[in-house]
């Protein structure tokens, strides 16, 4: 019962911060094309900023699957 609700608890803190990470991946994006760094790669940049925010999705749900058990 402990070790479920610990477990629950690190996926909801890990998918928040993948969401952090994929907001600042996008705001990244942002200054960088702002800014015309020629060295970007915002191609590579939008699609880790995607992949964080479908991961944080993904162990949101199972964090709330694990909790409703």
């Amino acid at each position: 019962m402990f070790s479920t609700a610990v477990a629950s608890a690190c996926l909801t803190v890990l998918q928040w911060l993948l969401w952090l990470t994929a907001g600042l991946l996008l705001l990244l994006l942002v200054v960088q094309s702002l800014r015309g760094d020629a060295d970007a790669q915002p191609v590579t940049t939008a699609v880790m900023a995607v992949a964080a925010g479908v991961l944080g999705w993904m162990f949101g749900a199972a964090g709330r699957r694990l909790a409703a058990r």
